[in-house]
């Protein structure tokens, strides 16, 4: 074989090698996400992998990249066969050297056409306005009768006035994967039985905002929708940029110049601890809160220095969640001597690729997440029912939160098409109400003043970041101007963010 052919052959090795490659990371994608965003998957790709699950790795390895070298080098070695063997081997090397290209260029298309990444690259491009202050003159009303401005989209909360002389203490828990899907269609899920009947008595008998007439949430949007995103849009009221998110082990500050929950509570006294069953360390959960007023970690490492854990409370991630509420009731009870407290905390077991199974799951459902979802019900409610026995029950605000809709596919292919996903959400001991919880457009950043809201904070003109105080009667952002308006306008770059908010280099 001359060079030239070798240069051939080898050329059409890499790209049959990338052709099948990106046909079945396709495949693998959708079968363990779900149609998933384009930020997902960069996340999810190239973000720290301390604390993570290792089985999505071995599943990619396995199921794409070991069966993509296989079909490579088994159709390398036909090729060479075939050469030596078929008189006619110029018509099919050059039959099959066509469609390897022709393929391959669909099935970018069809990558580009599913993930819109031309367009994610385009957004990046270009600049959004709508962090500048809007210049219309406020109206002349009484500082104590001023509801606020819906023409303003960013409302920066350091120029913010946020006051309050009785707040509540908070307990605030992120709820990993908790989505309305799974509720019975009579509560405006899609299943047949309620398999989290718990969590809905909890939503009904309490405030819960939703985005129909029955229990809904919060809407899925560009940077909320895996879990440090999540937690970041409702820490800060601002979506987070992936390319941040995948840099947090070179950087040594997570947003610095935002304003956050835990820079508001600390200023106003409040002792702070964030409680998790993974590694704080993942994705840069520890910078993100210990930088923003937060005064402790409990993680599965200090956890396991503090308790006795024993191997059937871990799962792949950490702690299974039975263990993480019997531990957080110590760390609850410690934390309420000090003072005013923020407990926050978040749950694992519902994680994909298929959940965490624990020895309080029942086995009464039609699939092992149904079960997951119902034991978590249970335990969330049991919780609850703690806290009401404490004596700081009465003078706290809890907060429960779907931090984005689940990501482990098999569970919801049945979903249909024009169904809204949403996430669960519930305010308990709110120490305000309103008649306006049905046929809200929010998203996780409205959680931010919602939350201090119900906690009994007053904040002046009801908007933080890009969140709007439920509570009131202003309309949210994409109430106002469209969640297809400001979806594209949080993808564009922002001078203003990466000065003032990232504070980049």
């Amino acid at each position: 074989m001359n060079k030239k052919n070798k240069f051939l052959l080898f050329f059409f090795t890499i790209l049959l090698f990338f052709n099948i490659l990106l046909f079945l990371t396709n495949i693998w994608i959708f079968d363990n996400f779900g149609n998933v965003k384009i930020q997902e998957i960069l996340f999810t790709l190239l973000s720290p992998t301390s604390g993570t699950d290792s089985s999505v790795v071995y599943s990619y390895i396995l199921r794409v990249l070991l069966i993509a070298v296989s079909f490579t080098v088994l159709s390398c070695f036909i090729v060479l066969y075939t050469r030596k063997k078929s008189k006619h081997f110029k018509y099919i090397k050059n039959i099959s050297a066509i469609f390897v290209v022709v393929s391959l260029f669909l099935s970018c298309l069809y990558t580009n056409s599913r993930y819109d990444i031309y367009g994610y690259i385009s957004q990046k491009s270009q600049t959004t306005s709508i962090y500048n202050k809007s210049k219309k003159t406020k109206k002349k009303v009484k500082k104590e009768e001023y509801q606020g401005d819906s023409t303003i989209v960013y409302q920066n909360p350091k120029e913010i006035n946020i006051s309050g002389s009785d707040t509540n203490n908070l307990i605030y828990i992120y709820l990993e994967s908790i989505e309305n899907t799974f509720l019975d269609t009579a509560h405006g899920g899609v299943k047949a039985i309620n398999c989290m009947p718990e969590l809905t008595e909890l939503a009904l008998n309490n405030t819960s905002f939703s985005n129909n007439e029955l229990l809904g949430g919060a809407i899925p949007f560009t940077g909320t929708t895996w879990t440090i995103a999540s937690m970041t849009s409702q820490f800060t009221g601002l979506p987070l940029k992936v390319e941040v998110a995948n840099d947090m082990d070179q950087q040594n500050r997570f947003m610095p110049g935002a304003k956050t929950i835990g820079d508001i509570l600390n200023e106003n006294g409040y002792i702070q601890e964030l409680m998790i069953g993974s590694q704080k360390e993942f994705a840069g959960t520890d910078k993100l809160f210990l930088q923003h007023g937060f005064d402790k970690i409990s993680d599965i490492n200090f956890l396991k220095e503090q308790y006795l854990i024993k191997n059937d409370d871990l799962n792949q991630w950490g702690l299974k969640d039975y263990k993480l509420f019997e531990l957080a009731k110590n760390e609850l009870t410690e934390l309420s001597q000090k003072g005013k407290f923020n407990f926050t905390m978040a749950t694992i077991d519902c994680h994909m690729p298929k959940g965490f199974l624990c020895k309080y799951c029942p086995n009464t459902y039609e699939n092992r997440y149904e079960n997951i979802y119902a034991c978590q019900s249970k335990l969330i409610n049991s919780f609850i029912d703690w806290c009401k026995s404490q004596s700081w029950y009465e003078n706290t605000t809890i907060v429960l939160v779907g931090d984005h809709p689940t990501m482990a596919q098999q569970y919801v292919n049945d979903v249909p098409s024009d169904y809204q996903r949403t996430t669960y959400n519930c305010f308990i001991n709110s120490k305000v109400t309103t008649d306006q919880i049905k046929n809200r457009q929010f998203t996780h950043m409205d959680m931010y003043p919602t939350t201090l809201a119900a906690m009994g904070f007053n904040i002046e003109g009801n908007k933080l970041a890009l969140g709007t105080n439920l509570f009131s009667e202003l309309p949210t952002i994409i109430e106002k101007y469209g969640q297809d308006y400001i979806n594209e306008e949080v993808q564009k770059s922002s001078e203003y963010l990466d000065k003032n908010i990232y504070q980049f280099n």
